[in-house]
């Protein structure tokens, strides 16, 4: 086992000291303990516990992209190709897509998938390229449900749309298995033209 696949950290001092860990790490700051994550396409801290811890530094959730944003256009693409995504009845399935990054372009790949109404399940990729999954609500809110807590346990962005064919609404969180910190969805796209961002907007 590779001793430096999980490490800890006490935050003593500032300037935060750099990441040794292979996969994530555990720092306990003053303000709570955090997991820390950094890959080739992002770095970012997440808080997973608050608590006080006297004589240490503070510490705030933090995410950097180190790569170049994904187009928005893309999202337009994704909601004119989710519109046609019908039942018999005209009612929306959900569909599920993925965003391969690869330095400077951005590619979006829809997987073969089993789609209902309410429901996609796709087989799972290894794909070093991608940067973010996103699935659709059909007409139903952009949210996060227990199933999507389940099954978005790897180390990348998560994004969910919703309401389709009346307001279309996005919502983006970072995920460092199954530990996940929302984000604006301008923190990764340029513009979101024409959904609204519900980061600022707590589920019901």
């Amino acid at each position: 086992m590779l001793d430096n696949l999980v490490t800890y950290l006490i935050h003593q001092h500032s300037p935060l000291v750099a990441n040794d860990a292979l996969a994530y790490q555990y720092i306990l700051a003053s303000n709570g303990v955090f997991m820390r994550a950094e890959t080739r396409f992002f770095e970012a801290h997440i808080p997973i516990m608050h608590c006080q811890v006297r004589g240490l530094e503070k510490l705030e959730p933090y995410f950097r992209l180190k790569v170049p944003r994904i187009p928005e256009q893309l999202l337009t693409h994704i909601l004119a190709d989710a519109r046609h995504a019908r039942r018999p009845d005209g009612g929306l399935n959900e569909v599920f897509y993925q965003f391969h990054h690869q330095g400077q372009t951005v590619q979006v790949k829809k997987p073969g998938q089993r789609v209902t109404k309410v429901s996609v399940s796709a087989p799972g990729s290894s794909d070093a390229d991608i940067i973010c999954d996103l699935h659709t609500h059909g007409n139903m809110p952009a949210f996060w449900s227990k199933t999507d807590d389940g099954d978005e346990q790897g180390c990348q962005l998560y994004a969910v749309i919703g309401k389709l064919d009346s307001a279309p609404e996005i919502r983006l969180r970072l995920g460092l298995y199954g530990v996940w910190l929302p984000l604006p969805v301008t923190a990764v796209f340029p513009g979101i033209d024409p959904f609204k961002d519900l980061y600022s907007t707590k589920e019901t």
